[in-house]
Order: structure tokens, then C-alpha cells, then sequence
């Protein structure tokens, strides 16, 4: 464990540079065994340490610390195809990234419900619920894990699932990092089918062509949301040193089609400056590779807030975010986006059927999990625009309240600094039940107190 060692950071990079902290050691399990016994260790000694899978949550402490220790996933990279609970699965280690997932998949015809972009990392996504692709049909990607292991403070070795501590089982499925150190994720197994997708970028001129699109694609009237084998993510950008607009959407659709389906022919006619690589009928992979867009040269930030899901909801955000973007001073290399992201009824009902910690209920209807984002690259930037966002969350959360279209919801994955998602889970239901199981299986409180982390019961 390299007590009294400093060492250098070398692992791959943090997505998020505000989020690079000085840990005094790193620690790099091969083994939950290896993790087993550093744990304890740790614990023992009560000394300060911090979980890292991909690194990709844009909040300080999330995956890191300093003066403490870094317990790094990245030799966690096992996979291999198994059996849990009965089924066929893949046995996923927490340092892998979703692209090396989805092509070892593909080379035995074979996929998994997982993350939406190539880089992220496989622990933080699943432990957080996570989006996938084919979320209007399979609800959270949490909700195909079929095992976990799990490595407690104590150093006791676990094999969760709905028959071994299915209390946990059910916590894990959104409960972020607060019960244990999950060494590997068994993931349930699809056949792998082409697909039709891919980005449309535009410039200034086409951005109110993507806009009004993301308001139609979320009318019940229109196919859209409503046609369970789509799925879009578009995000509108501001620069905040050319003051241009520009807009970059995610299409896809989950049929081996040469035809666009009406469900996102609206993004795929957006005109004049736009830049596309959607086809079709064309590989998983192929498509995956392409969302590798976001480089790890920035610091940034992510906030979360939930309206329903209606064409008036994107038009009351999207105002919002213009008219109060626009104020913003001049930062160099500097943007913020709004990002729309739809969970249909199908998606509601397919999670709530499932079981998990999150529990949206399907009486509360579909919903938009909206994410605020900045980049920059200052230091001497980042309460100034750490404020307007959170102000910027704040005015959309009024004014969607007014217009009775506000949903009391937190995205984790896309949560921010302080915000509490926990406390929305279930309508306020899980929360305590969490506190629980916590309790249960980390009666001295380390994952509370001695590891870092965003998001705490």
C-alpha cells in the first residue's frame, strides 16, 4: 500500500481536469482478494480513501482524493462469459470502458445493456443506473445486472443477486458507491443486431432546426418518444468566446434499417450546415466508436434537473438556457450545453417492473432527465460558472413548477456538487430503506466517512 510514498498519477487521464486530485498512494488491484485486503487494511487503519473506475464523474472527490488513498480499478479489466443465477452472462471488471465492452461482445455476436458513449467507465454508469440505448424497452442499464460481487469494508468477499442479499441487490441498482466495492458486474446477454444511427452536428444555422426537433420528439401526437426502438440525446452548445450556437445529436435507432424511420426523421433533415454520419443498416460498434467525441483537456461540470415529458418542457428549458446563457461573460475555450434525454412510459415501466433503488413510479408519467453542462479551461473560472449553473438549474426549476411540468428527479449520473439525488428516489421511499442495508453491510459507516465519493445516504 506504499505507506509514506507519494507517487505520481499515471493512470489514463481524468475526463473532467478540475477533477485530478493528489492522492499520497495508489493502490491497483488485480483481484477482489487484492481489494478484500487493502480494504481491510484501510479500514483497520481508519486512513481516507477514494474508488476509481473510469473517472468520469465531473465533481472532485468523486473517483479521487488527496493525501489519501486511490484505490484504482483499471486491473480490474476482466472479461469473460459465465454463468449467474442460472443465465448466461458476461463477467465485466469495473476498469473496463463501455467500447471495450461492446466490441469483446461483438466478436461473439453477442451484446449487453451498458453505457451510451465509448469512454465512460463500466463501475460508476452501472452503479448509477445508467442509460443505455435501448432504454425505452430494457428501462435502466442497472436493471440487467444479474450479479454483483461485492467486496465489503471488512474484507468479506459477496456474490449479490435477487437470491443472495437481495436487499443489497436492490440497493446497488442506483445506490452509487455507498454499500461496498463492487469488483465485477454480471451483465445479461442479447444477440447482436445491426443498427441505424449515428452524430449530426450543426452550426449556428441549424441549430433551431435541432431544437425544434427535441420539442417535437417529446409530443405523445408524434412517433418519436412514444416508438420504443429509438433513442436521441441532443445538446445545444454555447460558446462563451465566439458567442456561436452549435448543437450535437446522438440518433439511433435500434433496427437494421437502410430507411430512416420516422420516429428521428426530423434530426436527420435538419438543413444547411449540418455535418452527419447517421446511416444505416450498420454495426454497434461501429456506431459506439463515433461517441468518443469528448476529450479529457477540459474542466467541466455537470447538473441535473427533471421535467415531464412534453414539447412545452423543452421550450420552457430551452428559453431559460438562452436567454441566461447569453449573459455570460466571455470565457475563453469556455461553452455551456443543455442536453435533453427522454424516459418514456415504456422505459418507466420496464424499469419500475424490474426493481431497483431509483423506483420512478409509473403513475408519476414519462419524463426528460435534463443535463446542464460547462467546459472550460481556467482555473480562475470555476466558481463563476459552477454559480451560473446551479442559478441556471434553479430559474429552470421555477419556471417548470409554474407551468406544473417540473419532475422531482435527480439524475446520479449527471448529478452535481451537493446536489442530493437520494432523497427524490422513490418518491422519497428509498432513501430510508438504503440507510438500512447500508447499515447493515457497513455497520462502522467507511463507505460514509473514510471514502470519498459525490453522492452520500
Amino acid at each position: 500500500m506504499c505507506p509514506g510514498k507519494r507517487l505520481q498519477l499515471t493512470l489514463p487521464e481524468y475526463w473532467d481536469k478540475a477533477a485530478v486530485l493528489s492522492p499520497s498512494c495508489i493502490f491497483t488491484p488485480k483481484s477482489s482478494e487484492e481489494v478484500a485486503s487493502g480494504l481491510k487494511i484501510l479500514t483497520d487503519n481508519q486512513s481516507p480513501f477514494a474508488v476509481r473506475s473510469g473517472g468520469h464523474t465531473p465533481i472532485p472527490g468523486a473517483s479521487g482524493i488527496d493525501n489519501g488513498v486511490l484505490i484504482a480499478a483499471d486491473r480490474l479489466s476482466n472479461l469473460t462469459i459465465g454463468e449467474a443465477v442460472g443465465q448466461q452472462v458476461v463477467r465485466v471488471g469495473p476498469g473496463n470502458r463501455w467500447i471495450e465492452v461492446y466490441g469483446w461482445l461483438a466478436n461473439q455476436g453477442l451484446t449487453c445493456i451498458g453505457g451510451r458513449y465509448a469512454t465512460v467507465g463500466v463501475g460508476g454508469l452501472l452503479l448509477g443506473g445508467g442509460m443505455s440505448h435501448y432504454r425505452s424497452i430494457h428501462g435502466w442499464a442497472a436493471d440487467h445486472v444479474i450479479n454483483y460481487e461485492l467486496v465489503t469494508a471488512q474484507g468479506n468477499i459477496l456474490q449479490v443477486n435477487r437470491e443472495s442479499h437481495s436487499d443489497l441487490f436492490w440497493a446497488l441498482k442506483g445506490g452509487s458507491g455507498n454499500f461496498g466495492f463492487v469488483t465485477s458486474f454480471d451483465l445479461e446477454l442479447f444477440p447482436l443486431k445491426d443498427v441505424y444511427g449515428g452524430n449530426i452536428l450543426t452550426n449556428a444555422s441549424g441549430t433551431d432546426a435541432v431544437i425544434k426537433a427535441s420539442a417535437s420528439y417529446a409530443d405523445p401526437v408524434h412517433d418519436g418518444v412514444a416508438d420504443p426502438l429509438s433513442a436521441v440525446n441532443p445538446t445545444v452548445q454555447l460558446a462563451l468566446d465566439t458567442r456561436e450556437r452549435s448543437s450535437f445529436t446522438n440518433v439511433f435507432y435500434n433496427a437494421s434499417t437502410g430507411s430512416t424511420p420516422s420516429a428521428v426523421k426530423d434530426f436527420t433533415t435538419v438543413p444547411s450546415g449540418a455535418a452527419s454520419t447517421i446511416t444505416g443498416p450498420r454495426s454497434f460498434v461501429g456506431f459506439m466508436n463515433e461517441t468518443a467525441v469528448f476529450p479529457n483537456d477540459m474542466r467541466r461540470l455537470f447538473r441535473a434537473t427533471s421535467v415531464k415529458l412534453s414539447s412545452q418542457a423543452v421550450n420552457i428549458v430551452q428559453k431559460i438556457f438562452d436567454d441566461e446563457s447569453t449573459k455570460l461573460r466571455t470565457v475563453t475555450n469556455g461553452s455551456v450545453t443543455v442536453t435533453y434525454q427522454y424516459l418514456s412510459q415504456s422505459f418507466i415501466d420496464a424499469a419500475y417492473a424490474a426493481g431497483d433503488a431509483i423506483q420512478l413510479l409509473p403513475e408519476n408519467g414519462p419524463l426528460i432527465a435534463v443535463l446542464l453542462a460547462a467546459a472550460w479551461v481556467s482555473e480562475s473560472d470555476d466558481d463563476y460558472l459552477l454559480n451560473f449553473v446551479k442559478s441556471l438549474v434553479d430559474s429552470i426549476d421555477s419556471a417548470s413548477t409554474a407551468a406544473d411540468l417540473y419532475y422531482p428527479y435527480i439524475f446520479l449520473n449527471d448529478g452535481g456538487i451537493g446536489q442530493l439525488p437520494f432523497p427524490l428516489y422513490g418518491g422519497g421511499a428509498s432513501l430510508p430503506k438504503m440507510r438500512m442495508i447500508a447499515q447493515k453491510y457497513d455497520p462502522q459507516g467507511v463507505f460514509q466517512k473514510l471514502a470519498s465519493g459525490a453522492f452520500k445516504l
